[in-house]
């Protein structure tokens, strides 16, 4: 909670100091610049405002929803490994034991090296490891009855379907939006609030006040964006706790072996 008041603040502070110091700039230096309120400038200004607003509104959007479908991919990754550690139940205990070792292994090391890792944008080669030699493992079982078989068919499947949860993981570790398109988000904030402070009025006070509150205003949709345009790192993190809560489970059940 601390990362993510510290976050808006900074991004409130930053938007807001930006603003007011246009604002002088323009007020000191561009006053031939400056025209009234009325007219072709009002109109001028309603288009750029709601040009603006829609872009900033559809990207704003955009990031959320990607930010909630990686949760989502998350989850059901979390599911995923949980129906294969259980499948296992279905073998021998000679190839169950060391193969629910091998899953263990490589969610702990998902856990504790590769999410760090993709905070920035990175992913841990290691740990695929183990879940490899499970695979291998699988494939070069040789099924002693009728239950083995269709078990091993129905790991075989999982497998595939986690190996691309997995690479979806991955590939989303990265920023949703490339460096020209927050150029652009920014180069656009800067003109649109530029264009406001270049209006006359007579009360200097008063559109002070208006400068700060539309500044407020784009820095809260910025901190939206921002927050949730790296799934993996920011405030708000997708943290490993799905996965975390599975491997909880699995710990229980080597209290209590599987039968």
């Amino acid at each position: 909670m601390s990362t993510i008041l510290g976050t808006l603040l900074l991004v409130l502070a930053t938007f807001l100091g930006i603003s007011l110091t246009l604002f002088f700039i323009t007020k000191k230096y561009l006053s031939f610049f400056k025209f009234e309120n009325n007219g072709y400038p009002a109109i001028f200004s309603f288009a750029i405002g709601t040009t603006f607003g829609l872009t900033l509104a559809f990207i704003c959007v955009s990031t959320w929803q990607n930010y909630k479908h990686i949760d989502s991919v998350v989850s059901k990754e979390a599911t995923t490994l949980t129906t294969i550690y259980r499948s296992l139940e279905a073998f021998k205990p000679e190839f169950r034991d060391s193969s629910a070792k091998l899953l263990t292994a490589y969610t702990k090391k998902v856990i504790e090296q590769e999410w760090p890792l993709m905070s920035n944008g990175q992913f841990d080669h290691d740990a695929y490891k183990e879940f490899h030699q499970f695979q291998i493992g699988l494939l070069n079982h040789i099924p002693l009855n009728n239950a083995e078989l269709l078990a091993q068919q129905e790991e075989l499947r999982l497998i595939s379907d986690y190996y691309a949860l997995r690479l979806e993981r991955i590939t989303s570790a990265k920023s949703a939006l490339d460096h020209s398109m927050i150029l652009t988000l920014s180069l656009g904030a800067f003109i649109f609030i530029l264009y406001q402070c270049l209006h006359a009025m007579s009360d200097n006070r008063q559109h002070l006040v208006m400068i700060s509150l539309l500044s407020i205003s784009i820095s809260l949709i910025f901190f939206l964006i921002l927050s949730y345009n790296t799934p993996f790192s920011g405030p708000n993190a997708i943290s490993p706790e799905a996965i975390r809560k599975a491997l909880a489970l699995w710990q229980i059940d080597s209290v209590a072996p599987l039968r």
